[in-house]
């Protein structure tokens, strides 16, 4: 017997509530501005009173307000002040270890948030010998993120040379609940502006309330075999989830004004600067959502939506991203794979980016809320079905219906009742997965169907030209954007039906000029 769609929301509701990983509490954290910047203390303030932090932990530098800095500006503008203040609080207690290093053994603080205002990157020196570390291909490396390097505040005198072992990668446990007290993690809010900052703090308290739901778009495809492994696995994750996971497999990003609604992930590689659907003004993430683009120099600055990708990123409505300030090499950057699993977890942003991320002392920033925990809610305890009810009942289902098959059917039967477009496109997108190509080219027309918003079902179409790409039948996939031309030629994302056509017909090259 199928289940009725509410019944299934009244069994889910009273199911078991999984507990969340212990939080980092709001006295734990520290947060830290420019005071030489007219709006920061503003929004220190501001971020203080959201958060439930105490004010006397603000803590305002005066230092000089550029994107890049000198190591000698880091050291006495930044490092020795903030250790100073630090230490006259008491908020920890500094010992020599085994190796005579001077390091906190004790620590009332285990996060730092920057702000918008202070330094973002550290330029590279020249270093001596013995500053380098050892076992290390990058170790005359000293260039460095302002926030990886603010990670190890209270270690004396460690090599600057090359990245240092992050001792919190890979773990699966809270950060407050591990003995690291020589380790911070650090957060920085940060944008092309200050009104993007607070937007940040207000849609992450948003989302938190209300929980995060929309699709995940993902984009391969770039010059490396280990990154794209990381999408892969994100597509599993994010289906398995029960979150509509749309992913583009070409060499292509996502072409320009690709219909991306409702867009709560992004996870992409591999170009220098926004493109794609981040072109279309109209474009905005759900509030809340997480967009991350890999590239070496993605976060090289902050303010210019046009230039890199972390800016455009939180400018189109993005809640929070990870970057790189300089080039980090593949293998010493963030790995999406661990940053998705541990934030569905119900870990905080600050302590799934850092779990994800397997040095410090180098090149790697995270922007947003360090707090948000965009995955506290968990599908056993909605109880407002007003909105996103479709992604909603996705989850749940994942939930209640743990084989396949079975969930198959409920949701195609739920797909009809409710007659939700985005549930008959997630069943597209599973098949597609498990190769079953009949089954998603049917699910992706009946979706077309269902669908009220032409972004939507342009999508569609586009998702039967990728079936058709994969295949390699080039001419019935240009024979379905032909007629999409013409049946979407009114709205914005029309653009992408172009950018797919050029692709796959590209136009013939213009005639030599003859010599004279």
């Amino acid at each position: 017997m199928i289940i009725s769609f509410f019944g299934l929301l009244f069994l889910i509701m009273t199911a078991v509530i999984e507990a969340n990983p212990t939080p980092i509490a709001p006295e734990q954290v520290l947060v830290v501005y420019n005071q030489s910047v007219k709006e920061a203390k503003e929004l220190a303030e501001f971020y203080a009173v959201s958060r439930q932090i105490p004010p006397s932990n603000l803590i305002a530098l005066s230092c000089i307000d550029k994107n890049t800095i000198d190591r000698k500006a880091y050291n006495e503008e930044i490092r020795d002040p903030l250790r100073k203040t630090i230490l006259s609080a008491g908020w920890w207690e500094l010992e020599k270890n085994d190796q005579g290093i001077l390091a906190p053994t004790k620590s009332s603080i285990r996060c730092l948030v920057t702000l918008k205002g202070l330094p973002l990157r550290i330029k590279r020196e020249a270093i001596e010998d013995e500053q380098k570390t050892t076992n290390t291909p990058h170790a005359d490396k000293n260039e460095a993120a302002v926030d990886s390097e603010l990670s190890l505040l209270g270690v004396i005198d460690y090599p600057l040379g090359g990245p240092l072992p992050n001792p919190y990668f890979n773990k699966e446990a809270a950060f407050v609940d591990l003995k690291n007290d020589y380790q911070l993690l650090v957060s920085r809010i940060d944008g092309p502006s200050f009104d993007h900052c607070r937007r940040i703090i207000l849609d992450s308290l948003e989302a938190e309330k209300k929980g995060l739901w929309g699709r995940t778009y993902i984009d391969e495809g770039g010059p490396y075999k280990l990154a794209d492994q990381w999408m892969e696995a994100l597509t599993e994750a994010s289906l398995n989830a029960g979150i509509p996971t749309i992913t583009d497999r070409t060499k292509d990003t996502f072409v320009t004004n690709y219909p991306m609604t409702d867009a709560a992930f992004y996870f992409g590689w591999y170009t220098l600067h926004c493109n794609g659907p981040f072109l279309n003004r109209e474009m905005k993430f759900k509030p809340g959502a997480i967009a991350v683009h890999l590239h070496s120099f993605s976060a090289a600055q902050l303010t210019n939506p046009a230039q890199n990708w972390c800016a455009g990123l939180i400018d189109r409505g993005a809640c929070a991203t990870i970057g790189n300030t300089w080039e980090p090499y593949l293998e010493i950057s963030h790995n999406f794979e661990i940053f998705f699993d541990r934030l569905l977890k119900g870990y905080s942003l600050v302590e799934a980016s850092s779990m994800a991320m397997n040095a410090i002392s180098w090149q790697n920033i995270v922007i947003g809320d360090p707090l948000y925990r965009p995955f506290t809610i968990r599908a056993s305890q909605v109880t407002d079905f007003k909105q996103d009810l479709a992604f909603k009942a996705l989850r749940l289902a994942q939930s209640k219906w743990p084989d396949p098959l079975m969930r198959s059917q409920e949701l195609a039967q739920a797909s009809l009742r409710m007659k939700e477009g985005s549930i008959e496109e997630f069943l597209g997108y599973q098949a597609l997965q498990e190769d079953n190509i009949d089954l998603a080219t049917s699910s992706f027309r009946k979706a077309e169907q269902l669908f009220k918003n032409p972004a939507d079902k342009l999508r569609q179409h586009l998702n039967l030209v990728e079936i058709k790409r994969r295949n390699k039948d080039h001419t019935d996939a240009l024979a379905l954007l032909r007629s999409a031309e013409k049946s979407f030629k009114k709205i914005p994302e029309a653009t992408a039906i172009k950018g797919l056509i050029t692709i796959l017909d590209p136009p013939a090259p213009p005639p030599a000029r003859s010599k004279k």
